[in-house]
């Protein structure tokens, strides 16, 4: 009887350790394994990178895609190497009103849209400051071709906002003056 519990317990073991092993092998070894993030953008479509947070082991990029679409991908580092990860995109908005915010996207991991700024401007979500890119980055062409001229893209690292199910997004200018408000 004791032989016999020691030894579902030790199969037991080697059935977590392998598990345990096999999850370790999958995420720290798995991907495009690129020697730079950038190497490791997709390139599926006519894409223009934006660069946007980025810290020792995750480069986060934002893009301009086809002509009409606007989003995010994440290149995560490894053991491998840099590997494309999470995306989000979305129809790019029609042209945006002065300092007006029509929409907030996310990936699970931030909150982020476009703004088309009029003077100082900074945007808050739940009253916490959000990041303000420019798309300066972009050639004159490509920011007409793509109608985002002035454009700002805005964002927000979720784990800083205390509820993650309701956002309250303002636009204020330079004395807090309320110019807009998004609540979703």
């Amino acid at each position: 009887m004791r032989r016999r519990m020691i030894r579902t317990l030790v199969i037991v073991s080697i059935l977590v350790i392998l598990g345990v092993g096999y999850s370790f092998f999958s995420v720290h070894f798995s991907g495009d394994g690129k020697e730079t993030p950038e190497e490791a953008l997709p390139s599926d479509a006519n894409y223009e990178w934006i660069v946007g947070p980025k810290s020792e082991k995750e480069q986060r990029y934002f893009f301009l895609s086809n002509g009409d679409t606007f989003g995010t991908e994440v290149i995560s580092k490894n053991f491998k190497g840099w590997s494309s990860g999470d995306g989000t995109s979305t129809p790019l908005p029609k042209p945006l009103e002065d300092n007006t915010i029509n929409a907030g996207y996310s990936d699970s991991n931030i909150l982020f849209g476009l703004i088309k700024p009029n003077g100082d401007v900074k945007i808050t979500v739940n009253n916490h400051p959000a990041e303000q890119i420019p798309l300066t980055s972009l050639s004159a062409e490509i920011a007409e071709n793509y109608n985002v001229a002035g454009y700002e893209i805005w964002y927000i690292d979720l784990s800083a906002l205390n509820d993650s199910k309701n956002y309250v997004i303002r636009v204020l200018d330079k004395n807090d003056s309320l110019l807009s408000e998004l609540s979703i």
